[in-house]
């Protein structure tokens, strides 16, 4: 159940996020939504793309995640934004946008990789007032 996976990620990362100085909320227009898959696996995914919304968003306003009925998750922050030149890169292993942060670089090339398998695929949109970073499967 995607609905329950995303939800789980979120209470188990709020304290960290509300730390952090952000707002963190889930809102799902869907009781469940069912998919074939790794459940632990889909919840990684999920933690990774909300550990980086609290990683890059600028330390303040809100990070929502969002479940759909049609298996799309999406995790929006109110953050600086990625640079266009830099928004196909950030699935690469290893690549950072901002070099000396924290991490190695292989959160989002994770989750990739985690919703690939699954047979979906992952997309980012990103400007100057947050980045929204969503998979479908």
């Amino acid at each position: 159940d995607l609905v329950d996976i995303a939800r789980i990620a979120v209470a188990d990362l709020a304290p960290l996020a509300i730390a952090a100085g952000y707002e963190i909320s889930f809102h799902g227009d869907a009781m469940c939504v069912e998919r074939k898959g790794d459940g632990a696996a889909l919840r990684r995914a999920i933690g990774n793309l909300i550990r980086n919304a609290i990683e890059h968003g600028g330390g303040h306003g809100a990070i929502t995640v969002s479940a759909l009925a049609d298996g799309e998750i999406s995790v929006s922050d109110e953050g600086p934004g990625i640079p266009a030149d830099h928004q196909d890169l950030v699935f690469e292993p290893f690549y950072r946008v901002v070099p000396n942060s924290r991490g190695a670089g292989l959160g989002l090339s994770l989750v990739k990789q985690i919703v690939e398998s699954h047979g979906g695929y992952v997309s980012i949109e990103s400007s100057s007032s947050g980045t929204r970073v969503t998979m479908r499967l």
